[in-house]
């Protein structure tokens, strides 16, 4: 089972003491995934040998393996100011902006796939089924990914509501919150203050919670029900949202085919709306999307 699925699947019971020595390498990736067994141990105020349990609790047969396995998989948390310094720095041609971005992005898809925990994407989309009403959250760069996932979670027939912080009535949306309705978070590094909220706000109130962000550690994956990871490495002074609207675009795909003939009812209506109220302009002899 991947790294990230072992986290996500809450199979691993960490004790206090892990959990600090998980929080401070998630704190200060940069120092810490270079840091011995002992060092590690050291800053965080534990036994080496406590070091030792975590990696083993983790599925690894000790410490190096676990090391080697944040430095391969934990996503960059360089500032936006360096990263663009560095990206600046190694670019110095239009062409080369182009192959370099889209190149980063396949990787991230591939990088998405392979890590891809296909049980966990079954239990989103039941959520998403099974739920009354779903309140999706995603702000700054995410807000693309959620605001697909909202508008097209109500195409097929969905109580969907996009929660945005406006003149203090987000709260107001999300009153009455229980455990038939599901809250879904996106955001990744710097992950935005009030998307935790919201998620923790849910989770009190006995929502079911899901989480599209980069690593079964971040800080919304702890509110979390169920968490999809997806890579979002760019060497710019943004994240990649490409691999998490693809995970978007493929729970929209997969809760259209739950039930087909519903889907087809609902899209036939829309359509004919959209046809009276001339929503979409098109050419002659043109066929018809909606988007």
């Amino acid at each position: 089972m991947p790294f990230q699925e072992l986290l996500i699947d809450n199979r691993v019971r960490l004790t206090p003491a892990q959990r600090r020595i998980m929080q401070y390498i998630v704190d200060n990736y940069e120092e810490a995934i270079f840091l011995t067994a002992s060092q590690l141990a050291r800053r965080v105020g534990v036994s080496e040998a406590t070091v030792v349990r975590l990696a083993q609790a983790l599925g690894f047969d000790g410490y190096p393996g676990m090391q080697k396995k944040f430095r391969k998989g934990l996503q960059d948390r360089l500032s936006t100011v360096t990263r663009l310094e560095h990206t600046v720095d190694h670019v110095r041609q239009m062409g080369d902006v182009v192959v370099k971005v889209l190149q980063e992005d396949i990787q991230n898809l591939s990088q998405t796939l392979r890590d891809f925990p296909l049980a966990i994407f079954e239990r989103a989309v039941s959520d998403m089924q099974s739920a009354k009403r779903i309140f999706v959250i995603g702000l700054r760069g995410a807000h693309a990914p959620a605001l697909t996932l909202a508008t097209y979670l109500r195409f097929l027939g969905k109580e969907a509501h996009l929660v945005v912080p406006g003149h203090g009535e987000m709260w107001d949306i999300l009153q009455g919150l229980g455990s038939s309705d599901l809250v879904v978070g996106i955001s990744f590094p710097r992950y935005t203050q009030v998307t935790l909220d919201v998620l923790k706000h849910a989770r009190k109130k006995k929502a079911r919670v899901g989480a599209i962000t980069d690593s079964a550690l971040s800080p919304l994956a702890r509110q979390a029900h169920w968490v999809l990871t997806a890579h979002c490495q760019l060497d710019s002074f943004i994240e990649s949202f490409t691999a998490a609207t693809s995970l978007v675009n493929a729970l929209l795909t997969a809760m259209s085919i739950q039930s087909p003939g519903k889907t087809l009812r609902i899209l036939r209506e829309r359509e004919a709306l959209w046809e009276e109220k001339g929503v979409y302009t098109t050419n002659p002899g043109e066929k018809r999307h909606g988007a």
